[in-house]
């Protein structure tokens, strides 16, 4: 298999400083932004053919227990749930889907976000609760066996010794919980089709819920909508995505979520 260079660029926004009470400094960390994000793909050289990515797309959803839908049958439904749309409307759509499920993927694969999650009082439930300046984590400079003989010594739980001796991490969230159930609320304004609008309702109940109950299986559930909707509905993963990565497992997997395949 040829080497591919794979460049995923989520728009970035700006660093911004926050401050914090008392004498704790605040560690700031980047994260995406607005609706609008660059998918950029860089294709140093062709690849072989793609019918061992398409052969891999039936063991992958061996798994999931859902047969995918073929090329065919994602064009068609993508007809179907889009007639009646403007070009513009149809655009907008399938770039803002597409951004989100790019920003949750990336979460679950390199930052365990279901994981952190499970816990009801995790700081990453602020990226749902809060927007602007967030606090999603704590940082400590020192080394883990320093912490613990700290705690110890001083009889300190985990919380009490991260408030005294950390420090905040700090990102700006532009949409929380909130801000993306407007969204998808005005985006299901322009759909027709009653199929299209029932998922989209679906994604705005699951968000709402997340931020009500902070049970992670709805977070996983929005997950779970915005990847089928972007890769089996308003583009086909493992041709548009696909040809240019090596590990096709994410893009392949499909979870049977979306109404417009369930007849």
């Amino acid at each position: 298999m040829k080497k591919i260079k794979l460049l995923l660029i989520l728009i970035c926004i700006s660093i911004l400083t926050a401050c914090q009470g008392e004498d704790n400094d605040v560690t700031e960390v980047e994260t995406g932004n607005d609706s609008q994000a660059d998918f950029t793909m860089e294709m140093t050289e062709e690849l072989e053919d793609s019918e061992e990515r398409i052969r891999d797309t039936s063991a992958a959803n061996e798994t999931s227990g859902s047969i995918a839908p073929t090329k065919e049958q994602v064009l068609a439904a993508r007809e179907a749930v889009l007639e009646g749309m403007t070009t513009e409307q149809t655009e907008r759509l399938t770039e803002n889907i597409k951004v989100a499920n790019i920003q949750m993927e990336q979460a679950y694969l390199y930052d365990n976000i279901f994981g952190k999650l499970e816990d009801q009082n995790s700081l990453y439930w602020n990226y749902f609760d809060q927007k602007g300046d967030i606090q999603i984590d704590w940082a400590y400079e020192g080394d883990y066996f320093t912490a613990k003989e700290i705690q110890e010594k001083e009889n300190l739980t985990k919380e009490e010794f991260y408030r005294k001796y950390g420090t905040p991490v700090i990102v700006y969230n532009r949409f929380d919980a909130d801000n993306f159930v407007d969204l998808i609320a005005e985006l299901r304004e322009s759909v027709q089709n009653e199929q299209l609008r029932e998922d989209l309702q679906n994604l705005i109940d699951e968000t709402a819920l997340a931020k009500d109950t902070h049970d992670m299986e709805h977070v996983n559930n929005i997950y779970k909508i915005l990847h089928d909707m972007d890769y089996y509905l308003l583009r086909y993963g493992i041709e548009d995505v696909g040809i240019y990565v090596n590990d096709t497992s994410i893009l392949s997997k499909y979870y049977g979520v979306l109404t417009v395949y369930q007849q």
